[in-house]
């Protein structure tokens, strides 16, 4: 009868961990991943590295980066836009579209519809953070409100973001940190004082993740913490690519995997994932596509789903890349061509400005034979005239 106790009592704990054992607490230590799947997103934080590189970040002490990448998914280099600067690549960031797609080449101004400004639009709070500089503010239009302050470090930034937020508890908040770029302005990016500012936009991207703790939402947020763009070192080097273009990014919450890394994707995907997420249409002018390997499976979306449908715009932007190859395959030939004319132009103007300098020195030649001819002459003359005079003057003077 013991036995059979005991064996009952086995089955059922067998039983009970095998039950339980797929709705374990996934790698970040909170909620399992069919919750997580399928919860909502209350909160959006974006946390914008300014003038960080994919390199420069990797080589930087960034603890609270670290930490939140092994709960979130890591994107093994996001490959930023052209030109490296902002407010073009800022815009591209919030925008989900390159920036020949979204500026007006009279004002270079950006005018695409941002993801903010679909959520402006649905009715939901937004917050913007950040130094009121000239080259940020033209990518803030349509934020219902915003904390722009002046010369500001990351730390006063914090402080002032944080205590707006705290008010409004907004949906979706951009914060952007401008002490990496702006001390790479300064000092350059091969400086300790740059690799100092990283350091400290770490520690400022820990207080806000402690702020969405201490509030009860860390769950229910939507956290990216990148970049917009990098800065090269040594000017134009070989590395140059590399250091402006690559990025870090990660990327954790509702719907969204923990403690993976993901092959390379475009900044340009950011907008329209986190409208995907948020239930909103993408915005307007957006190019980029959703990271659907990023996402938790759920019921209606398998995995093998998600992998066909990132495999697909994949494959898109493989043959949009493909095309735009072919364009600029025949665009050089074109520019060959017209080279090669403006060569055989530039030979026939040379062989003509030889032949007509040759002219010009054939005829300065004969004008100068001729001066010389014409000296000649004056000279017999002059000399004819005085052997004449002394001849006439003898003959018909009647004294010596």
């Amino acid at each position: 009868m013991k036995r059979y106790r005991l064996s009952l009592l086995v089955a059922v704990v067998l039983s009970f961990v095998l039950w339980a054992g797929p709705t374990q607490a996934n790698p970040e230590g909170g909620l399992p991943e069919e919750d997580k799947a399928l919860r909502p997103v209350k909160h959006i934080l974006v946390l914008v590295n300014s003038g960080v590189g994919w390199e420069a970040m990797r080589q930087t002490y960034t603890p609270t980066f670290n930490e939140l990448a092994k709960e979130s998914v890591k994107i093994d280099r996001l490959v930023g836009v052209y030109p490296p600067v902002n407010p073009e690549a800022l815009a591209a960031l919030v925008t989900g579209a390159t920036p020949g797609r979204y500026s007006s080449p009279e004002s270079q101004k950006t005018q695409g519809e941002s993801v903010f400004q679909v959520f402006s639009n649905q009715g939901l709070s937004t917050l913007v953070v950040a130094n009121d500089a000239e080259n940020l503010t033209p990518a803030f239009a349509g934020f219902k409100h915003k904390v722009l302050v002046a010369d500001a470090t990351d730390q006063g930034l914090s402080d002032q973001g944080m205590a707006q937020w705290k008010n409004l508890k907004p949906f979706a908040t951009l914060v952007v940190f401008s002490g990496p770029a702006q001390a790479a302005k300064m000092y350059g990016a091969a400086s300790q004082a740059y690799l100092k500012a990283i350091t400290e936009t770490d520690r400022q991207v820990s207080r806000w993740v402690g702020l969405l703790k201490e509030t009860g939402i860390y769950d229910d947020t939507l956290l990216i913490v990148s970049a917009e763009h990098g800065i090269a070192v040594n000017g134009k080097d070989e590395g140059t690519v590399d250091k402006e273009l690559l990025l870090p990014f990660i990327m954790r919450g509702p719907k969204i995997k923990a403690g993976i890394t993901l092959p390379p994707a475009r900044m340009i995907d950011l907008s329209p994932t986190l409208a995907y997420l948020s239930g909103c249409r993408m915005p307007a002018q957006a190019e980029g596509d959703v990271l659907w390997n990023a996402l938790l499976p759920r019921p209606d979306l398998n995995q093998e789903t998600l992998y066909e449908k990132r495999v697909k715009d994949l494959s898109r932007q493989n043959l949009e890349l493909t095309r735009g190859a072919y364009r600029l395959a025949e665009d050089k030939l074109t520019i060959d061509a017209r080279v090669a004319d403006l060569q055989e132009q530039k030979s026939l103007m040379q062989a003509t400005t030889e032949e007509r300098d040759r002219s010009i020195a054939s005829l300065e030649q004969k004008v100068r034979w001729q001066r010389y001819l014409i000296g000649a002459i004056v000279v017999i003359a002059v000399i004819g005239f005085l052997v004449e005079y002394f001849v006439l003057r003898k003959r018909f003077l009647m004294f010596d």
